[in-house]
């Protein structure tokens, strides 16, 4: 089963680390598993050496580790003058149109606005 999450929200909020959790249980479970990060959620992706921060929302680096696709919008890190070298490596960078996209072939898709 595919499983998407959309995330809004920042690190130090409930729903960040909500979605760790359920996308660690759903990738381990076996389920391939999405995650797509706007405005404040992409904070949760910041590297903290080359993003000059500390790690603000530990664990997303590992989702990536365990298979979790993670995206962000780009116009979000844009509109914030966030750089692409300043989060984690393996987060993509899409646009709305490729989140609909990620929306259509998810199974089930949770989000957290």
């Amino acid at each position: 089963m595919k499983i998407g999450f959309l995330l809004h929200k920042s690190p130090e909020h409930q729903d960040a680390h909500t979605v760790k959790k359920l996308a660690e249980a759903f990738v381990k479970g076996g389920h391939e598993t999405s995650i797509f990060l706007m405005e404040d959620g992409i904070y949760n992706a910041i590297n903290p050496i080359t993003g000059g921060n500390k790690r603000l929302s530990p664990g997303f680096d590992i989702l990536l580790s365990k298979g979790v696709k993670i995206a962000m919008c780009t116009h979000t890190a844009d509109l914030r003058g966030i750089e692409r070298t300043h989060f984690i490596k393996g987060v993509d960078f899409h646009s709305q149109y490729d989140l609909s996209v990620m929306i259509k072939e998810c199974d089930r898709f949770l989000s957290f606005v």
